[in-house]
Formats: C-alpha cells, structure tokens, sequence
C-alpha cells in the first residue's frame, strides 16, 4: 500500500496555491487546513446570479456567464459540505428557486445548458444543437436531472413548487429501462440521488446503478492513463456504497493515484483528456483544470488515509 509522501504533498500544495482557482485553493483550505467555510462561501457566492443559479464559468469548459443546471449542481455539490451553516443555506435557497424557474416540464427535469452556450467559448461537447434543442450532453437524462433532484430532495423544505415524488419515480423508470449504459458521467449523477433517498427507493436503484458501474468501470490498469471511468470515481470513499466494485482494484487505483501525484509534483495533475481541445480562447481553461483534477485526486486519497500526516 503505497502513500502520498509528506513532502511530495507539501510540493504540490504549494502549486495549488500558485496555479488554482481562488474557489479550489478555498476547497483545499477547507478540507485540509481546518479553515472555516467563511473564505469558501465567498467563493462561491461570485459564481451565483441574481436568479439564484450559477454560472461564471463554474463549469470550466463553458465560459456562459448566465445560470445553467449544470453549473447549479457543481455549486449545489460544494455547498453540500457547508449546509449546516446559515450562510449557505442562504445560497442553497436561492438555488433551489433558481431550479424550480428551470424546470422543464415535458423532459420532467432539466437541459444541462440553453444555447446562450455557444455565444461563449466552449468545449465541443457543451455545443448547442440548434435541430436537436440540446448538447449531446443532454441525451443521457441523468446528468444532471438525476443530481439536481439529489438536491431537491435534500432541501425539500426550500421546494415550493415540484412534486418530488412522480419525479423521483420517473428517475428509478429511466435508469430500470436501461440495457446498455453509455455514460458514467450519469451513473455518477444517480450515485448522489442514492445517497439522499429514503430506505424505500434505496434499493430500486442500487441493482441498475450496479450494473451500470458494471459496464462502464475500466478494471484494466494500461488503460488508466486515459480518460476511462476509474474504481474510485465511483467508489470515491470508504464509507461509500460500494456496489460490487473490487476492493483490490480501488486499493490499486489508490496507489495509481499516489505515483500520479508523485509524478505531478513539480506542476499539476494533468487531466487525462489532454490539452487539445484548449489551444485558443480556452487556453486558461486547461489551467483551471489541473487545480481541480489535483484537488479531486488529493481529497481522494485523503479519504482513504493514503497520504502521510
């Protein structure tokens, strides 16, 4: 069992620092310097609009300044970490209402983007289908709709207007009819709205969640280097449901990700879809990237006890 030497983490902290985005340096504040959510909030608060959702390029592959559901979940995922505090609950609330205003009826949930996206520079596959009316992000019904009703249901109290109920029957329904699964990016999307239901719908989810990670899990260790759905993407921590993934494997993708940060020291992490695609108006975008990727892995690890104290 490897670990993450106390000065490899010391070096790459301070890379952190250099090279993040003010909202992960706070990230990395909060989960490992003991800071108080206070600097952290105030982070996030910069990605909120007046219509209570997020944008500001939260997501880093889209630089759509106005509200998307997408960027509300990443926002709504971090301030879960903060939500017994008065503060947050402030910017969950306006959240909330901002999803509710979002809401779209006929697809009984959420398009992760409008087409104000492709005004803005974007990643190929936050593009706007002007002839399908949605990204091909769109086509699997789970990322977000699948998180953003996690959140829903978690803060039902600040709800007005959304029958959670049908909705998350109609959530269990899209992922039961399901033979082939062809987005992980989904599964981990329905991986937080498990985590928030109640012990009935538990386990009408759990069976197809499993065979999910099932087909998209990549247990091969050559193919880790590239951007493939890892053990621990979906097991991201001990106390996590498991769902049948290998306790070896998670303990090997554990020790991949310690030689990755021993590698990646002197820089950053570099996220395994390459740089490609960021070579004009998106140059600063690669960048942000490497202090999230970094901080995703550490936090990681540190969940697992794998870095030395």
């Amino acid at each position: 069992m490897l670990k993450l030497k106390n000065k490899s983490f010391k070096i790459i902290t301070e890379n952190l620092k250099e090279k993040a985005r003010p909202i992960d340096r706070e990230r990395f504040n909060f989960h490992f310097n003991n800071a108080g959510p206070e600097k952290l909030l105030a982070e996030i608060k910069k990605y909120q609009n007046e219509d209570g959702g997020f944008g500001q390029a939260l997501e880093p592959d889209f630089r759509l300044p106005l509200s998307t559901p997408m960027a509300t979940s990443i926002a709504l995922r971090y301030l879960k970490n903060l939500d017994n505090t008065k503060p947050a609950q402030a910017l969950i609330k306006r959240a909330i209402s901002y999803l509710e205003k979002s809401f779209n009826q006929s697809r009984k949930g959420w398009y992760a983007v409008n087409k104000e996206v492709n005004n803005y520079p974007h990643t190929p596959w936050w593009h706007y289908d002007e002839e399908a009316k949605m990204t091909v992000i769109d086509k699997n019904w789970g990322n977000p709709s699948a998180e953003l009703l996690a959140y829903l249901y978690r803060y039902k109290d600040y709800n007005k207007s959304i029958d959670l109920n049908p909705l998350i029957d109609y959530a269990v329904e899209q992922i039961n009819e399901k033979d082939k699964y062809e987005s992980e990016n989904e599964i981990y999307c329905y991986l937080k709205l498990y985590e928030e239901v109640d012990s009935k719908t538990k386990p009408l989810l759990k069976g197809n969640i499993a065979e999910g990670i099932k087909q998209l899990i990549v247990y091969d260790q050559n193919k880790w280097q590239e951007y493939v759905p890892l053990p621990l993407d979906f097991v991201p921590a001990p106390e996590k449901e498991s769902f049948g993934v290998s306790e070896s494997k998670i303990e090997a993708n554990l020790d991949f990700y310690v030689e990755l940060i021993e590698k990646s020291r002197d820089t950053l992490v570099k996220p395994p879809w390459g740089e490609s695609f960021y070579q004009t108006d998106l140059k600063e975008t690669y960048q942000e990237w490497q202090g999230n990727w970094t901080l995703k892995i550490l936090i990681t690890l540190n969940n697992y006890g794998r870095i030395e104290k």
